[in-house]
């Protein structure tokens, strides 16, 4: 019997979850001819109980409303499930809110959780220099499940 709630907890999605991917891009790196080698943008995703997933591109540098370009689907509720879990098998809460490498011109990436009544936030400064540690693989996998569910909007970004 416990392990049938148990299943049943682990298959479900609580109502007042929320999950919010920030990605801030690393600063740009110029050629010899004084061009960005290459221009990602920030983005957001917001994720729902829903299964509601809104991506906002922030594709000026001023941040102008007119630079945001929004993108909506509606995602499988077993895709939904499978991130729930996903945070559930990485102890998510447990996870210290920062974890940084150095002050350097990398990529910073942003998760923010909401579900059954708790909230928490985590910050990676460097991801690429971080994998090694075990919480930092931790957040990797819910942050690539959340990717997997809609993919970024920079050419050629994919999962860590």
């Amino acid at each position: 019997m416990v392990l049938c709630a148990s299943l049943a907890r682990a298959e479900t999605i609580p109502r007042d979850f929320r999950l919010t991917a920030e990605y801030y891009p690393a600063l740009p790196t110029f050629s010899a001819e004084g061009r960005p080698a290459r221009e990602w943008y920030r983005w957001t995703l917001t994720v729902t109980a829903a299964g509601r997933a809104v991506q906002e591109t922030q594709r000026s540098a001023s941040g102008s409303v007119k630079g945001v370009h929004t993108k909506s689907v509606k995602l499988a509720r077993r895709d939904v499930t499978r991130l729930v879990a996903t945070i559930r098998a990485t102890s998510f809460q447990a996870l210290a809110t920062e974890y940084a490498f150095e002050i350097s011109p990398a990529p910073v990436l942003v998760l923010r959780i909401a579900m059954n009544g708790r909230s928490h936030e985590v910050t990676v400064y460097g991801p690429e220099r971080l994998k090694g540690d075990p919480e930092v693989a931790a957040f990797l996998r819910v942050w690539n499940q959340t990717l997997r569910l809609m993919p970024p909007p920079n050419p050629g970004q994919r999962p860590e």
